[in-house]
């Protein structure tokens, strides 16, 4: 008696076992997309998740390897092309990943990861106006709490006089609201507020320093003498740099 085809659903609980690993063992979950390549071959999930364990565990390199035929094969999966850009940001190669990130969110307007890695992009290479774009779009399009939509909205259309009373208001009746705290911390950066901005991120911190990481990235936070922002380097003699907050899925 011969066995009959492995189930579809184990295939399934296959890839979602290697996406769990993704976070804290890449390593891992490497080695679980490579068992399912191995029985399937060119899979084309096991593959993405094949190429983000791989940059992950910092092997930008390798993950390009494997991802840029993936992406070559599949021009508009939307996740493919924020991989591709990722991995392009991670071996130097900015220009190209800003292309990839720009595709990715041309593909599928709603990524929000791939809005705040286009604003990390641009804000590295001068374009302050396209990253505060960017970043207003990853807020808009993070933020599932249906109270901040209409505040989420304002800010991603640069109406911040309209934004921040809603917000102050939505804080008074929920003042641990980290989605909402982090939106003000981005008006407050985008008006010059830094030290404000800085005291918000840091309540972001104290409510939620650990969980689902959902990094807001905010390179203003070193300032020169002149007081206006700019991107952190190494060479800033900044006493404390606040770059991300990690803050919990609402």
């Amino acid at each position: 008696m011969t066995s009959g085809p492995e189930p579809v659903g184990t295939l399934d609980v296959a890839l979602a076992h290697a996406e769990k690993l993704l976070l804290s063992q890449p390593g891992l979950a490497a080695e679980q997309a490579r068992e399912i390549l191995d029985a399937v071959p060119n899979h084309p999930a096991a593959t993405l998740l094949l190429a983000m364990a791989r940059r992950r565990s910092n092997d930008a390199a390798d993950a390009l390897r494997i991802i840029e035929p993936l992406v070559a094969a599949q021009p508009r999966w939307a996740v493919a092309q924020r991989e591709l850009g990722l991995a392009l940001g991670d071996a130097g190669r900015g220009d190209e990943a800003v292309a990839a990130l720009r595709k990715a969110v041309r593909l599928q307007p709603t990524m929000a990861d791939a809005w705040r890695a286009l604003g990390d992009h641009l804000y590295a290479m001068g374009d302050t106006a396209g990253a505060d774009q960017a970043y207003a779009n990853h807020i808009r399009n993070s933020t599932r709490d249906p109270r901040l939509m209409e505040p989420a909205l304002a800010l991603a259309e640069g109406r911040i006089a309209v934004a921040e009373p809603l917000l102050r208001r939505h804080l008074q009746q929920f003042p641990t609201d980290v989605a909402a705290i982090r939106m003000l911390a981005e008006i407050a950066s985008r008006i010059g507020r830094y030290a404000d901005a800085e005291h918000l991120l840091t309540r972001c911190l104290e409510l939620a320093p650990v969980s689902r990481p959902r990094a807001i990235t905010m390179p203003w936070s070193c300032t020169g003498t002149t007081g206006r922002s700019r991107p952190w380097r190494r060479s800033n003699n900044c006493s404390r740099t606040i770059r991300a907050v990690r803050v919990s899925a609402t």
